[in-house]
């Protein structure tokens, strides 16, 4: 069974952000939308409990909810900081991770969410930025009843884990292809635009890899460690998690990689454009050189040039002309030199 409900008390739009409370066992499940934090109940019997609170614009409200939980003040601080790396903390009565998550925008820029979780033993809190779909797999998966309905809280957070890593993947793939159309489009035609992109998607890359790293190390560390919190069977979930985010950071290093051949082959594109220029240029210098001698000569200002007297003087000077050119024409070619 499974009930969805609003509680309507008070003003609509009491906060700016939106909490939404979930409680959940085998056999049941509710999930209620909350106008306040006076209608938060978690005596109500079911074995797990979950508030999302969606948007950090009410500082107040996250205050509050601090306060409810008993979260340190510096927890508080780190939640509503949204620009904060990736960490694992153990408190007294509950643990603290902080987990990035990324995406690219509708003009193709890169966007990090910041999504922070508190782990109770039978309680799990989680604080978005901006209201996002992202769990809504998770809720679905709830209602209908799969593995996460018969286990304890650390099992939803390893739910709400995976699903932000596995969030990567398609970035990454995106990526990918962005990667492939720089390959072709360099071959094709190595422009200015073509390179700002190269630096651009290795700085993307790189933030990528730096996000990663401390998301290894915090999974890592719940993957390892003994945490009252967290079941044995649990630590192996984990532990996939833990491959994942090294398959990411594989990739992502794979990719820049790739990206600095991208960048290699530009250079080398734009060095041969510029050889064959410079090749075209250099053939049409070599064809004037003697032609500009021969100019030369018979624009000096001596008083007795004998050929300045003959009828088709003009006319020889012109069939030596072409005759020289047909010539290095033909030595060029024999040359292959274009």
């Amino acid at each position: 069974m499974q009930r969805d409900c609003q509680l309507k008390s008070g003003g609509i739009g009491m906060y700016d952000s939106k909490l939404f409370f979930i409680q959940y066992d085998n056999e049941d499940i509710d999930r209620m939308e909350l106008e306040s934090l006076d209608q938060l109940d978690l005596t109500g019997g079911r074995k797990v409990k979950w508030l999302e609170v969606l948007s950090l614009n009410d500082e107040t409200l996250i205050k509050g909810v601090g306060e409810r939980f008993n979260l340190h003040p510096l927890v508080v601080e780190d939640i509503l900081t949204t620009n904060h790396m990736p960490k694992l903390e153990e408190h007294d009565d509950y643990l603290f991770l902080i987990l990035n998550g990324m995406s690219l925008s509708k003009n193709n820029q890169l966007e990090v969410k910041q999504f922070s979780f508190i782990l109770y033993e039978d309680t799990v809190l989680s604080f978005q930025p901006v209201e996002t779909s992202i769990f809504d797999e998770v809720i679905a998966k709830l209602k209908d009843g799969t593995r996460i309905r018969k286990n304890q809280a650390d099992d939803l957070l390893y739910t709400l884990t995976d699903t932000v890593i596995e969030s990567y993947f398609p970035l990454i793939e995106a990526l990918g292809e962005k990667i492939d159309e720089l390959e072709d489009a360099v071959l094709e035609d190595p422009t200015k635009d073509i390179l700002t992109a190269i630096h651009h998607l290795k700085k993307e890359l790189i933030h990528i890899r730096k996000t990663l790293w401390p998301m290894r190390n915090a999974v890592s560390s719940l993957s390892k460690n003994d945490y009252a919190w967290i079941d044995e069977k649990t630590l192996y979930y984990f532990r996939d998690v833990y491959d994942d985010i090294v398959q990411l950071i594989d990739l992502t290093e794979t990719y820049r990689e790739i990206c600095s051949g991208i960048l290699d082959t530009y250079l080398s594109s734009i060095g041969n454009k510029t050889n064959d220029i410079m090749k075209v240029l250099t053939i049409y210098s070599a064809i004037f050189i003697p032609l500009s001698f021969l100019a030369g000569i018979y624009g000096m200002n001596f008083t007795h040039f004998p050929e300045l007297n003959w009828t088709y003087g003009y006319t020889g000077f012109w069939v030596v002309s072409i005759i020289i050119t047909g010539l290095m024409l033909l030595f060029f070619k024999k040359k292959k030199w274009f």
